[in-house]
């Protein structure tokens, strides 16, 4: 044997499997399974309280849009729930609501929300002013919920009809 052959088999007999063994790999993924079980409620909690946050924004922003076009336009705007994205209609908020301007013409639509989100609240239809002011100058309360018993989110209109995000809102 030459000098350079006995090197190559040295270097040969001295390299070690490397790999892992059937009971280090159980254990990785029983390790693997306890950390997730802890991970992945929290994280349907985070989509939740994202998607809930989302939907009510959305609302938010559209009962700020019905305020500004009512004071742009100088005539009242009204926001009212809406299945059919044409009409009032008097249903519920969670199954969609528009905006309509003095004469009927709608100005935007806003689609049912997505998912086991509820909403209560004490009008199905609000009026804005040419000023900016609900019209009746009663103040409007809305409640949006998941049905999974969690806190929501409370969305306080005054009657000047400015909304206020109330969150969390207890008692869902």
């Amino acid at each position: 044997m030459t000098p350079e052959t006995r090197g190559v088999i040295t270097l040969a007999m001295n390299k070690s499997n490397s790999g892992f063994t059937l009971v280090e790999l159980m254990l990785t993924l029983t390790i693997a399974g306890i950390v997730l079980s802890f991970g992945v409620p929290a994280f349907t909690d985070v989509i939740r309280n994202n998607r809930l946050s989302t939907q009510t924004n959305e609302l938010i922003a559209t009962i700020n849009m019905a305020r500004s076009e009512a004071v742009r336009r100088g005539a009242n705007v009204t926001l009212c729930t809406s299945t059919d994205q044409s009409s009032c209609t008097g249903a519920s908020w969670q199954q969609g609501w528009i905006i309509l301007d003095s004469n009927n013409q709608v100005l935007r639509i806003g689609s049912a929300l997505h998912g086991t989100t509820t909403v209560t609240s004490s009008a199905n239809t609000l009026t804005y002013t040419p000023r900016g002011f609900l019209n009746g100058g009663a103040a409007v309360s809305m409640v949006i919920c998941n049905t999974t018993g969690k806190p929501g989110r409370q969305i306080n209109i005054t009657a000047t009809g400015r909304p206020t995000n109330v969150s969390p809102q207890p008692g869902c």
